[in-house]
């Protein structure tokens, strides 16, 4: 059977997004099918889009102008949303991506997932939780991820405490990075939830199953948001805050080098 290759267009609000994101947009909406419509809206006379003329050469993109009438005012969501539904009833498209993290464009996303598409949401981390949701996937731009949740964070007296030099010189602090955890506390104890709940039923826990179900909940959990290039590399990263559970590989009887992973309850070790 010939696999049916996905066409999907990519529309962009320029005054919302940076040029900078230009590389992983194309190079992560390239891995969902065939982007054959390549879209981007601003208001061109205005300087601060400007980066984005190299990237629209580079992507070979169609650039639309909307004057901004109003000063300091967002038009472009407006285009969009009309090009949107032009593209949505008089071309063939499967999936719709929208980068922006503008949520006046909620409705438009609701609007193309009743009409049976898939619908990819690309923006930035300060997107509404209600924006962010309405999508099918929604992927953080400019974000790299690496480090595992911590359950238990340090003490307010725990944390150090800031040296001071000598001479009554002026304290140096001792700065800490900024580390966000991987897997939000609400998404962890959701994710806990379904595996307890999958385990309960059948035994174990598919990291498929338990995908679709995260996924269902938070639009936001795609291996991508989180450094990771597989739900695979995703679960390997969060073992160690899921102590409860051990890994079981099985192999499929049509393709041994093929496996289906799941979680299963960890065998309690008994004292002699």
């Amino acid at each position: 059977m010939e696999k049916v290759n996905n066409r999907v267009a990519v529309l962009i609000d320029a005054e919302n997004v940076g040029s900078s994101n230009a590389k992983q947009i194309f190079d992560t909406m390239s891995s969902y099918g065939e982007v054959t419509i390549k879209q981007i809206f601003a208001d061109w006379s205005n300087p601060q889009v400007a980066p984005w003329k190299k990237e629209i050469e580079n992507y070979s993109i169609v650039a639309n102008h909307q004057f901004a009438f109003v000063k300091g005012k967002n038009t472009s969501d407006l285009s969009l949303v009309i090009q949107a539904m032009i593209i949505l009833y008089e071309k063939d498209v499967d999936t719709f991506c929208i980068v922006s993290s503008d949520s006046d464009l909620t409705r438009l996303v609701q609007e193309l997932r009743e009409r049976n598409k898939l619908v990819i949401g690309m923006g930035g981390r300060n997107s509404i939780k209600s924006f962010v949701n309405a999508f099918s996937e929604f992927i953080y731009l400019g974000e790299q991820i690496d480090h595992i949740v911590l359950e238990n964070l340090p003490k307010f007296d725990e944390l150090p405490k800031p040296s001071v030099t000598q001479n009554n010189a002026r304290p140096v602090e001792n700065k800490k990075p900024k580390h966000r955890p991987l897997l939000e506390q609400d998404k962890l104890e959701t994710m806990r939830e379904i595996i307890e709940r999958l385990i309960d039923e059948s035994g174990r826990a598919l990291y498929a199953q338990i995908a679709t179900e995260m996924k269902n909940k938070y639009s936001d959990f795609v291996p991508k948001n989180y450094n990771a290039k597989s739900l695979k590399y995703l679960m390997e990263k969060l073992l160690p805050v899921l102590k409860n559970y051990d890994v079981f590989e099985e192999s499929l009887p049509t393709n041994p080098n093929s496996k289906i992973m799941s979680l299963v309850k960890k065998k309690e070790t008994t004292k002699k």
